[in-house]
């Protein structure tokens, strides 16, 4: 008996031709008893053949798809590293990464660029390293000590560069946990925020500016222009609030009320100019005579007020007169001889507000007046 074998396209034909040559062959030794021993031979040769064949096709095949394979995850691993380099460029930033068992660190091109370092340079032991400690960047130190984090953690670094530039970088950072529950690896985006804090510093100096101009623009608004003292709208303001103070607090309280006896003549015989010089001398002298956290302010065109928190009548009464006997004394100014005052106080008395207070206060100056004036006078 004679057999072709037909060249095998593939291996699903190889295995077909194989099982029907071994079902012929075993037909064969069956039915044959002086058959050619040759031929039956020559068939268990063939079969052995295609199966070594059937074996080269397999593995042929399947190098084929292992190969396309390992192309097709190379070529995507390209496309990803790209990627990442150009996130790193176009968002200015580098990826750092830290292993704490052997201490080792990974820094990506864009990370490179951010500390002016070629991307294409290799480092060695201990480069990246001297690297942060030249900028004082203590990265490594700072992320051990927070290696008990499991949410991601930010980091802040202000660095001086050799040309005295300063810059500040931020730190994202997130520890990998390995199966025993320590660290296995610390991985961190950096980037180069210093426009930003730049921003936001400006905007705080803007902020504080602004806070700071309307305070003087209140603090102007609340003052006499003449003679720096506070103007009645801010003497009736704090007058107030303390008030409200000294009846929670059950603390004594004066008010006092004194002007400038006979200051038109002052005006007439010397000018408003020289009238001036007098009303602002007179406010120096009685802003000398406060304490702090008295308030003294200039309610009209001679008329002062001084607010004594804490002064019962006894120490309200020394202090006015000290105070009169002082500008009578002293208030000259340039060829103007010193002026005398008249002057009214009174103390809180259950029930008062500030507007009773002022009342009995103004009552107590023009008692004053009317009995010669240059003289104190407290409210009945």
């Amino acid at each position: 008996m004679t057999m072709q074998v037909p060249l095998l396209s593939g291996l699903n034909e190889v295995q077909g031709s194989r099982d029907a040559a071994l079902a012929e062959a075993g037909s064969a030794l069956s039915t044959s008893t002086g058959a050619d021993v040759l031929t039956i031979a020559s068939v268990v040769l063939g079969l052995i053949a295609m199966t070594a064949i059937a074996k080269v096709v397999t593995a042929r095949r399947e190098n084929r798809n292992i190969a396309r394979t390992a192309r097709s995850r190379a070529l995507a691993m390209t496309e990803l590293l790209h990627t990442v380099r150009m996130a790193e460029s176009i968002a200015g930033i580098g990826v750092w990464q830290f292993d704490p068992k052997t201490g080792s660190q990974a820094w990506s091109e864009g990370l490179k660029r951010l500390f002016d370092i070629d991307p294409s340079e290799v480092f060695v032991e201990g480069d990246a390293e001297t690297l942060l400690y030249s900028y004082n960047v203590d990265l490594v130190g700072k992320v051990k000590e927070r290696s008990d984090e499991i949410e991601p953690f930010d980091l802040q670094f202000d660095i001086e560069e050799y040309d005295g530039n300063q810059r500040s970088i931020s730190v994202n950072a997130c520890n990998l946990m390995g199966r025993n529950g320590t660290v296995h690896r610390v991985v961190a985006v950096i980037r180069d925020n210093t426009d930003q804090m730049n921003r936001e510093r400006e905007l705080e100096s803007s902020h504080a500016k602004a806070v700071n101009d309307a305070r003087h623009a209140r603090e102007l608004s609340e003052t006499d222009a003449l003679t720096g003292l506070a103007n009645r709208r801010r003497v009736m303001r704090e007058l107030d609030q303390i008030v409200m103070t000294a009846r929670v607090t059950q603390m004594p309280l004066a008010l006092v009320m004194f002007d400038i006896d006979h200051f038109k003549r002052v005006n007439d015989a010397h000018g408003h100019p020289s009238g001036d010089k007098v009303l602002q001398r007179v406010a120096r002298l009685a802003k000398g005579q406060a304490r702090n956290g008295d308030v003294v302010g200039r309610v009209g065109g001679e008329e002062f007020v001084w607010i004594i928190p804490g002064a019962s009548d006894g120490m309200a009464r020394a202090m006015t007169e000290r105070l009169r006997e002082v500008i009578a004394s002293d208030s000259g100014v340039m060829r103007i001889d010193a002026v005398t005052i008249s002057v009214g106080y009174t103390c809180i008395q259950a029930g008062d507000t500030a507007l009773s207070l002022f009342s009995r206060a103004d009552g107590a100056l023009y008692d004053a007046k009317d009995s010669g004036r240059n003289r104190v006078r407290m409210a009945a």
